[in-house]
């Protein structure tokens, strides 16, 4: 599973993808990318009993995008969802970095529609077809979402609806999620409830954490981490509940196999029945 790390410059999402992976080699020029292992309780407790050889966690990938521009929304559309990183620093608007994102991936998805339609209204008149005329009614109104300054994954579609637009992979329609990336001077629930409060309006997830100082931590030593953490009145890592949130936008469960040497957890769609699984 990819997510992607968007935000306008100046936000810290370099800083962020450090943060989240540990990653020391990044290169602001292209796409950076980071596994993280999920750490799961229940995988730890499967190996104890079987002692398998090798213990497969699942895993996330997170991509840095390099700035935000029409190359970056390019390499969004091969990706599961998307996390923004809005940077809560002093003299920045951070609520209108929020709705200018949200405006930005409606805009792209909006152009997108109107050129298709075009091109479909030349097919009917030259070919009438039932399979672009249902193309075009899935479209229209994914256009009158957008219209309406709706980010598409608030259109409620069937499966062969779903199944007309999937291959536009529209940046609209992505599961989303905010990180309020706070200046160290910043970190106060004021700033925390305000986004966290806008964020439920307009349906989004929102996790509010430094991304300087989790950065900073993810340098020490596994004894000396333990103790900063501690030392900070935090049980975790926030970077923990960001990856507990992007699993949860994407709709994953996890299913465990012990199978031979390998004891593995697996992610999965919520409602995945075990013989599917």
């Amino acid at each position: 599973m990819k997510i992607a790390i968007v935000g306008f410059q100046g936000c810290g999402k370099s800083t962020v993808f450090k943060a989240l992976t540990g990653s020391q080699k990044i290169d602001p020029s292209k796409p950076n990318l980071g596994r993280v292992k999920v750490k799961d309780e229940k995988l730890e407790n499967l190996a104890s009993i079987f002692k398998p050889k090798k213990k497969t966690s699942e895993e996330l990938i997170f991509v840095d995008l390099p700035g935000f521009n029409l190359p970056s929304i390019k390499e969004i559309k091969g990706i599961e969802a998307v996390m923004h990183v809005v940077g809560v620093f002093s003299g920045r608007d951070y609520m209108k970095d929020i709705e200018n994102m949200e405006l930005e991936f409606m805009l792209s998805d909006l152009s997108i529609i109107e050129k298709r339609l075009l091109h479909l209204e030349k097919e009917l008149k030259s070919k009438p077809s039932g399979e672009f005329e249902i193309e075009k009614k899935v479209l229209l109104d994914c256009k009158e979402s957008l219209d309406l300054n709706k980010p598409m994954r608030e259109l409620k579609l069937g499966r062969d609806q779903e199944k007309v637009i999937t291959g536009y992979q529209f940046l609209s329609r992505k599961p989303v999620f905010i990180l309020a990336n706070l200046e160290e001077g910043r970190i106060s629930s004021k700033i925390t409830d305000e986004i966290d409060a806008y964020c439920k309006k307009i349906d989004l997830k929102s996790v509010a954490f430094c991304a300087k100082i989790e950065a900073e931590i993810q340098d020490l030593e596994a004894e000396e981490r333990a103790e900063f953490i501690k030392g900070l009145g935090l049980e975790k890592l926030i970077s923990e509940k960001i990856i507990e949130t992007a699993r949860d936008i994407l709709g994953l469960i996890t299913f465990f196999t012990v199978k031979g040497d390998e004891t593995k957890a697996w992610p999965l769609p919520k409602d995945t029945t075990a013989i599917e699984a």
